[in-house]
Parts: C-alpha cells; structure tokens; sequence
C-alpha cells in the first residue's frame, strides 16, 4: 500500500448474483494481504430466524428443512456482529479485510417494500441493529442512526470501500432466472422475481454512498464509490483489476490470474456446516453458482459469446427457445426496467483503457 492510504482499508464488493462477482474475489485471493469474509447476510436472509426469502416452493422448504437447525441463531443482528469482530479480528493482524455480499440481501426491509410498491410487496419486520462496534477495540452497545438503505448502521458502513459490480441484464436476467428456476422452484410470477432480478438495491446503495463521499472525502480515494463492470472484468481482467487496484492504493503484481482448480464447497459462507452439504439440493446449488469459477484454471473468454453488442429483443428470442414465449417476455420486460439502473451506472463504471 502506498504512503496515502490514511484510512484503513476495508473492502467491500456490493454485487448482485450472476455479475461474475465470484471471479472478482477469486482474483483478490492472491492479494497477500487482504483476508476475505464473503457472504455476511444472505445465509441468514434465507435461513435464519430473520427469513425473508420468499420463494415458497417444495424445493426451497426442503432445503430450509435440511439448513434451517444450523441457521436457527443467525439473526441480522449476529450476523453484523460476526461481521464486525472478524473484520478486527483481520485488523488485529495486521491484514485488511475483504466481504462480498449481493445488495438485495442487505437492503432494509422498509426501502424493499417502498421500492417494491407496485408489487405489493410485504415489509418483512426487521428490529433495529445495535452497533457493538465489535470491530474496533473499545467494544461498546450503541444504537446509531441509519440513513442507508441497507440495515447496517451507518457508523459501520461508511467505514467500507466500496465496489459495487454489475452486468449487462441480457447476461445477468436469463442466468439468474435459470438457476432459480432450476434449484429453487422459482418463476417470474413470483414476488421474490421483481426483487431479487433488479439493480436497483445496488443502485440506491450506490447513491448515497456517493452523497457520503461528497460530503466526507476520504483522503487518498477520491474517486469512490467504484463501479465494474462483469464482462468487462472477463474481456479487460488484468486491466479492470490494475485499476481498482490503483485506486485502493493495493500492489497489482500481486494479482494472479491463473489457479489451481478447487472444491466450490470450501467457499460457501464458514456458516455453513460440513453436515449441510450431504444434502444433493443444496450441494447442485452450490455447484450451480459456485462450480465454474472453482474449477477452472483462470479467466475463460468466450469469443463468440462477445463477438456483437446484445440487443434484448434478439436475446429474447434465445429465451423463447429454451424457456417458451411468456417466460421470455417475462424476461425480456424485467431486462428493460434493469436497463435503467444498469445504464445509470455503467456510465460511472471504471472504464477499460483498452
């Protein structure tokens, strides 16, 4: 790190699934320095005594039957502090601390239901969190105040640095939608669908750090909040990732861009209990969103997938073809309201210089 890093460092990847985020950390996994805590809140956003998952499907039940006695203590609440003492924990041994975690999963139960309005989507009773400032070295009950759209306190999260990574919906919507189709029984009739298959959360989120910003310059980093782009992480790695690196005042040779192949199942949340993954439902989820990345060797490029810009309509068709007509225009009218959002921030995304 170079002399301006003032602040201590603590990263955080604000991502959304299926936006290449998992390549993301794996490549901040050769940082030497840097330790990585990935995925604080969503098992317990579907899992734990503050559940709000809300695809009420035979598959998903299964799976809460197979999870939910090892996730029965992990409320919002632990998972914040669980949270803070590990990134002092990180802190204490002279390393920074890294989480990843999809915005949709943080979101306040109030700005969800606000922003789901024409859905009519519940608002989830959610308690205040209290701040025990477990990351610092004077412990202490505090309940400050949040003004964030997430349901962390302030206090802790303003002390992020925050990199949010997003990704063209023509690539990110039929991904997504596989998947939860597939594993979770889901369909885009389903209340969960507009919440979950949405930038917005990433969006708002982005927002008022960027007000934060403003208002309080971090010396040293003068250009946050981030923004990446997935693909251009696929197409321009080892620029995108000498940028970001640059930017949070990290070595970039220390980046590496090929690796031994590996069990998915050793990066799913440490919440999760060896027992757990006998389950086949929750070992195909596993491999499902965290397979590729683990066993490949480094970054794969597909020529042809990026041979021409997408067009929606066109990909709808693809769509039609693998999933029937209504759920392509399903899909294809949930991409257009994600193109607003994905627009807005692709236009202050760090850019390849290529």
């Amino acid at each position: 790190m170079t002399s301006e890093n003032t602040h201590p460092l603590r990263i955080a990847l604000l991502s959304h699934p299926r936006t290449n985020s998992n390549l993301f950390t794996k490549l901040f996994s050769s940082q030497p320095d840097v330790e990585q805590h990935t995925y604080p809140f969503m098992p317990g956003f579907m899992w734990g005594p503050n559940r709000r998952f809300g695809y009420n499907t035979k598959e998903v039940k299964d799976m809460y039957d197979t999870l939910k006695g090892h996730y029965d203590g992990l409320s919002a609440q632990k998972s914040l502090d669980d949270l803070e003492r590990a990134f002092g924990e990180t802190e204490a041994k002279g390393k920074i601390p890294l989480t990843k975690e999809h915005v949709c999963f943080m979101i306040h139960p109030k700005d969800v239901a606000q922003g789901l309005n024409e859905y009519s989507y519940p608002e989830f009773p959610l308690s205040p969190l209290v701040d025990h400032h477990l990351d610092l070295k004077a412990a202490s009950d505090e309940t400050t105040e949040r003004t964030n759209p997430s349901f962390v306190p302030d206090r802790f999260i303003n002390t992020l640095t925050p990199i949010f990574i997003i990704r063209h919906p023509a690539r990110m919507i039929p991904s997504w939608y596989k998947n939860i189709s597939e594993h979770f029984g889901g369909t885009t009739k389903d209340s969960e669908w507009p919440f979950t298959a949405s930038f917005y959360w990433c969006r708002i989120l982005y927002d008022y750090y960027d007000q934060y910003f403003k208002a309080n310059p971090r010396p040293g980093y003068p250009h946050l909040p981030l923004i990446i782009d997935g693909d251009d992480l696929v197409l321009h790695t080892q620029d995108i990732m000498e940028q970001v690196c640059e930017l949070i005042h990290l070595d970039s040779s220390a980046v590496k861009y090929t690796w031994e192949t590996s069990d998915p199942y050793s990066s799913w949340p440490a919440a999760a209990a060896p027992e757990d993954m006998k389950s086949p439902a929750v070992r195909n989820v596993i491999e499902a969103f965290g397979g590729n990345i683990a066993r490949s060797t480094g970054v794969v490029r597909d020529s042809q997938k990026y041979a021409k810009p997408l067009v929606l309509e066109e990909e709808a068709e693809k769509w039609e073809g693998m999933w029937g007509k209504d759920v392509a225009n399903d899909l294809l009218e949930t991409a257009r309201k994600v193109m607003v959002d994905y627009d807005y921030m692709m236009e202050r995304r760090v850019r390849p210089r290529v």
